[in-house]
């Protein structure tokens, strides 16, 4: 079953990957290889448990997604997730703080923008070895 419900995530995200690429995406290239459909798979489950963990310190739900159109340039061998993880601590750090409920939806890309508050969405354009926490935790502060 397991195999199978596997299987059938990576025919609809090829599917998907080609419906966009036929209408002329730039975030998803015309051609993806099941390589890079599971590395972007392994990506969002990884930022899936992130936010997962965040959920349950928050005491309220955080969804998470990946900007992909934003992350076309991001290095092959550094994990996105990873690099957008610490963004998502600052959050727990706030709702431990008793500010509950800051954030409801997160979103990590790969621009090197930095983090931004928009009503409750955080978005996080992580740079690789930069410092998501302070960041972060700076804006959030500051709203």
């Amino acid at each position: 079953m397991l195999r199978s419900s596997r299987a059938a995530l990576l025919a609809a995200g090829a599917i998907l990957a080609f419906g966009l690429g036929a209408l002329g995406s730039s975030a998803v290239g015309a051609d993806p290889s099941l390589k890079s459909l599971r590395a972007r798979d392994a990506e969002l489950d990884a930022l899936s448990r992130q936010a997962a963990y965040t959920s349950e310190v928050c005491g309220t739900r955080v969804s998470a997604s990946i900007d992909w159109g934003s992350s076309k340039n991001w290095p092959a061998t550094e994990s996105l997730a990873d690099a957008c993880d610490g963004a998502l601590s600052a959050v727990e750090s706030q709702c431990r703080a008793g500010r509950r409920g800051l954030v409801t939806r997160f979103v990590c890309a790969g621009d090197n923008s930095g983090a931004s508050l928009s009503g409750k969405t955080l978005r996080y354009g992580a740079s690789p070895r930069g410092d998501a926490y302070a960041e972060t935790l700076s804006v959030l502060q500051s709203h």
